[in-house]
């Protein structure tokens, strides 16, 4: 069984901890949460990655700069086995 983990921030460490997870076997980025709209949360969505937005007040901003929002930090939370922060 895959552990599903949740990415907080997706800047230089976020991105190379989603890389390392997404070469297991045995756990799943199972999505990425971040305030900023710029190229970082596009490479995300270019890897296949879901976005999600903390605080809520982002999504706005997001959705203008064409980032497709899967929910809210608080949605991914209350699904994943891990955060990693």
């Amino acid at each position: 069984m895959q552990r599903k983990i949740a990415l907080i921030g997706y800047g230089v460490i976020g991105n190379r901890v989603a890389d390392a997870i997404v070469r297991q076997d045995d756990v799943l980025v199972f999505g990425v949460c971040d305030v900023f709209s710029d190229w970082r949360i596009k490479t995300a969505i270019k890897k296949g990655l879901p976005v999600y937005v903390a605080p809520k007040d982002t999504k706005a901003k997001m959705q203008q700069a064409d980032v497709s929002i899967t929910g809210t930090m608080t949605d991914l939370l209350d699904v994943v086995d891990l955060a990693v922060d």
